[in-house]
């Protein structure tokens, strides 16, 4: 944790924080009478929503939220050289970056960092229904492309034993990684949050016009000397180097009974962030499935057309 963090200008709800104390023991105690998945469940909602309460808000946070494998670490990483020195003298990303229900898996507190802080995040839109302070970049990448990099991180980190075709299947028509109904409501954008969606493809491909649309969007001074810089300490050479301090560690969750992650193949967190990869893997059938899937859920959003 970063010591003297400022917080004047970080909101606390305090109602809000009490309110969500209180609900949490409750679930705490439903959990130690009534233990089982939906006990656990219940508690783990609880646990982390009193984490948010009680981190509080700020106009100058930067929420980082993603469909996992869709480039998430590497805006992390960008928005970290942006906002700071850039230094990696950290011992893990979510010490700069904090990811708020990783620390409430962990049964942690979330680091405090420097304002702007980082928040990476996976979490359904719905969450934000009451509004949120900041900024949001939210990334979007090829579907066919994040299906077979998830496919890869279930099986590495996440305990998957299933095949590619079960896994095809979650993610078109599953709850936890069903790519579609993530992407439509964060898009459409009805709660009217201040964000701005890139494409993990213009990272590839465009890497500092992208990276100055961020500087813009975050209102951070950038220079070509600054983007340089990002530009070598965010490659994937970059990456692979320091990839023990970006993904999910064994170490995490020693003493946490029924822990999210079992991290096999740590050294494939950051796997290969290829562009195109994933359509080459579909049969026709999945590829018409995909696409049968696409229209009926991202069809009308013109952002996505080239996605189909």
């Amino acid at each position: 944790m970063v010591p003297n963090i400022a917080t004047e200008n970080i909101v606390f709800d305090q109602p809000c924080i009490a309110r969500q104390q209180w609900q949490h023991r409750i679930c705490k105690a439903v959990r130690t009478l009534i233990p089982g998945r939906w006990s656990n469940d219940l508690e783990f909602e609880y646990r982390y929503r009193r984490n948010i309460a009680e981190y509080g808000e700020s106009d100058a946070d930067i929420h980082i939220s993603t469909f996992s494998k869709s480039g998430t670490t590497w805006t992390q990483l960008i928005l970290y050289q942006l906002t700071t020195d850039g230094d990696m003298d950290f011992d893990h990303l979510f010490d700069v970056s904090p990811w708020l229900w990783y620390a409430a898996q962990r049964q942690v507190k979330p680091a405090q960092t420097p304002q702007p802080r980082l928040l990476k995040s996976h979490d359904d839109y719905r969450r934000f229904k009451t509004g949120r302070r900041g900024r949001f970049v939210f990334v979007v990448r090829d579907g066919p492309d994040v299906c077979l990099s998830l496919f890869h991180h279930r099986r590495n980190f996440k305990r998957y034993a299933g095949s590619f075709e079960a896994h095809f299947e979650d993610f078109l028509y599953g709850t936890e990684y069903n790519w579609f109904d993530h992407l439509r409501p964060w898009l459409r954008n009805e709660y009217g949050l201040n964000m701005l969606v890139i494409r993990f493809e213009d990272l590839k491909n465009s890497f500092s016009d992208t990276v100055r649309t961020l500087a813009s969007f975050c209102e951070v001074e950038l220079d070509e000397q600054r983007l340089l810089k990002i530009r070598e300490r965010c490659s994937f050479t970059a990456m692979k180097e320091h990839e023990s301090r970006l993904g999910p560690r064994n170490a995490h969750f020693e003493g946490v009974k029924d822990a999210p992650y079992e991290v096999k193949h740590p050294d494939q967190f950051i796997r290969r962030g290829e562009v195109g990869e994933g359509r080459a893997c579909l049969t026709t059938a999945q590829l018409r499935a995909y696409r049968e899937r696409f229209d009926r859920t991202l069809g009308d959003i013109e952002t996505m057309a080239s996605y189909r």
